[in-house]
C-alpha cells in the first residue's frame, strides 16, 4: 500500500491497532517501511531492518511515494551508534535520537536527510564502529547499555529487552540480526564448547522447559552481558548462568553461536 519512515525519536510498535495493545517491539528515527494496512489512526507496517510487522500511530512517521523511498534507500546510510542530537527544520531544540537510528543522507550536504518539506540534520558527526577489530568494538558498544532498564519491546537505552539489546549492538556494527530470540539462533556458526567461544559471541539460554527464551552477549571467558531486569553482567558455566550481582540462577546455557565470523 505504500511506504513509510520514522520521523520520531522511538515509535511504539503494537500487536493491535490501539493504545492498550502490548508493545512488541519499537521503530527508531529513519528506519524505512512498508504499508500493509491503514486503519482508522493506524498503521500495519512491515519494519524493512528486521521484518518485524505491527502496528504504530500514524502521527509518528512520514508516508512515501514510491519514488521518494527509492531515493532514500538509495542514498547513503549513516546507523548512528550513539545517542545523537538531530535538528528538524529551523527549530532551535534538537531531537534526541538512540543508537541505531539511521540519516539516509539525500540532501545536498552529507550531515542532512530530507523528508518531504522537511530536513532533518545530524548536528554533530558521528563516530564509526572499529572495523579493525570488531569484537572488541562489539564489546565496548554492549557495555554503554550496562544499566538499561529491561522493557518488553524496548531497542532503546531507556528500556530494553534481550533480543533487541542483541540486535542493536551488532546492528552499529554491519550485523543484521532477527528481532526474536528464537530467529537469532538460525545465525550463526556453532560454538560446540564453552572454552572455545569468543568475546562477542551470542549464548542462548533456555528456561526449565529446556525452550530457548534468552541471549546475551560474551564479554569475558566465562562472563556475559544480558538484559535481565536490567543490562548487567553474569557468570556462565557449561551449564548455568548466574547474575553477578545477585548470585541467582533462572537460565540454563543452551547454546553459543559465532555470528561475526
Amino acid at each position: 500500500m505504500g511506504f513509510g519512515i520514522a520521523t520520531t525519536a522511538i515509535i511504539p510498535m503494537r500487536e493491535e491497532p490501539r493504545h492498550q495493545s502490548e508493545m512488541i517491539s519499537q521503530v527508531l528515527f529513519g528506519e524505512t517501511m512498508k504499508i500493509l494496512e491503514l486503519q482508522d489512526e493506524w498503521t500495519k507496517l512491515k519494519l524493512d531492518f528486521d521484518g518485524t510487522e505491527g502496528w504504530i500511530d500514524n502521527g509518528m512517521y512520514h508516508k512515501l511515494d514510491a519514488n521518494d523511498y527509492t531515493l532514500l534507500k538509495e542514498a547513503n546510510t549513516l546507523v548512528l551508534d550513539t545517542v545523537s542530537d538531530i535538528i528538524i527544520g529551523n527549530q532551535v531544540q534538537p531531537m534526541r535520537v538512540m543508537p541505531g537510528s539511521e540519516i539516509h543522507c539525500n540532501g545536498q550536504q552529507s550531515n542532512k536527510m530530507v523528508v518531504g518539506n522537511e530536513i532533518f540534520s545530524l548536528k554533530h558527526r558521528t563516530s564509526i564502529p572499529m572495523r579493525g577489530n570488531i569484537r572488541h568494538s562489539v564489546m565496548t558498544k554492549a557495555l554503554e547499555y550496562l544499566n538499561a532498564p529491561y522493557l518488553w519491546g524496548g531497542r532503546s537505552l531507556f528500556g530494553i529487552d534481550c533480543s533487541a539489546f542483541t540486535q542493536i549492538v551488532f546492528k552499529l556494527h554491519g550485523i543484521l540480526l532477527p528481532r526474536e530470540v528464537e530467529d537469532q539462533f538460525s545465525v550463526g556458526r556453532l560454538v560446540k564448547e564453552l572454552q572455545e567461544a569468543l568475546f562477542g559471541d551470542l549464548v542462548f539460554m533456555a528456561n526449565e522447559q529446556g525452550q530457548i527464551c534468552h541471549v546475551g552477549i560474551m564479554i569475558e571467558p566465562n562472563k556475559i552481558i544480558h538484559a535481565d531486569s536490567f543490562v548487567r553482567f553474569a557468570y556462565i558455566n557449561e551449564k548455568q548462568v548466574f547474575n553477578v550481582d545477585s548470585k541467582t540462577s533462572k537460565f540454563k546455557v543452551a547454546y553459543i553461536k559465532n555470528v561475526i565470523d
